[in-house]
């Protein structure tokens, strides 16, 4: 089943999920709703290649910055579907998810700037939301905590939306990706990185892998089940911390999702600049909870 929306982020780190690589990149690729350009020679070609098509397509005698961005995003998302027939219901879902995730990313401190929203169909993806890492961080390769709990409340924020607008009886599967997403972010949280008190400053469970650069997480376990009661237990304060987060957010600024959502049924596309007016003119403020 199609996914509702998928959070990308151009040169970031883990993906609204994950799932695409090139050997010998320097990032990778990873998704759901998330997604890392690689710096690899394949990924260049296509991306020279596209650029090319997509302004001969438009009888352009000069690729201009919208080419490159097409040929980014549909390297990545797949090419859009502009024909496809969408009801005005499911328009209106997919605008207020995107609209959930852009707002709880924007409102977060020190998370990645939102560049572009938009409803418009992209391969298997009803609706996308672009942000984009800083350099520093991409350098690094070093995430903090807050950052990865601020991530999880990003990528719960379309589900929130789709809670709090059409309520619990009416939400969709979109967010299955989500929830994945998540899930695998609080697990790393306390099996890997540390970031547990209950289990302290070591790694356990299998070492299938670092999901963060799109590898799959082995689904071995090294420890005792009253261990994994005690990760379980951790992961799922985690998630629910971010799902709180997320709400207050929500709620709190439900003036602003409501108009970022009707401005993306007017217009489809809403870039960067466009989506920050709305916050300066809603005076929104940062989470800092």
């Amino acid at each position: 089943m199609a996914s509702t929306s998928n959070i990308i982020l151009f040169s970031n780190f883990i993906g609204s999920n994950v799932l695409f690589s090139f050997p010998n990149a320097k990032t990778n690729i990873i998704t759901r709703n998330k997604f890392i350009i690689p710096k690899s020679s394949v990924l260049k070609d296509l991306n020279s290649q596209s650029k090319a098509i997509l302004a001969a397509r438009r009888e352009l005698k000069e690729i201009s910055k919208d080419e490159i961005a097409d040929a980014l995003e549909r390297i990545i998302a797949g090419p859009e579907k502009k024909n496809v027939v969408v009801s005005e219901e499911k328009k209106r879902l997919v605008a207020y998810h995107e609209a959930g995730n852009a707002l709880v990313g924007a409102l977060m401190p020190e998370y990645d700037p939102v560049a572009k929203i938009s409803i418009i169909p992209r391969g298997q993806a009803g609706g996308l939301t672009f942000f984009a890492p800083s350099e520093e961080r991409l350098e690094s390769g070093l995430y903090s905590r807050s950052y990865l709990e601020n991530q999880m409340a990003v990528a719960l924020g379309g589900r929130v939306a789709e809670e709090v607008i059409f309520g619990g009886e009416n939400v969709t599967t979109g967010a299955s990706n989500d929830f994945m997403q998540v899930s695998r972010v609080a697990r790393q949280m306390v099996e890997r990185l540390g970031f547990s008190k209950k289990i302290g400053q070591v790694a356990i469970g299998g070492g299938g892998g670092n999901p963060f650069l799109g590898q799959q997480m082995s689904s071995q376990k090294d420890y005792s089940m009253a261990t994994a009661d005690i990760v379980d237990a951790e992961v799922r304060e985690l998630v629910e911390k971010a799902y709180d987060r997320a709400t207050q957010i929500i709620t709190t600024h439900i003036d602003i999702l409501h108009k970022l959502a009707q401005l993306l049924i007017e217009k489809e596309t809403v870039d960067g600049e466009e989506f920050m007016s709305l916050f300066i003119d809603g005076k929104a403020e940062l989470y800092l909870a």
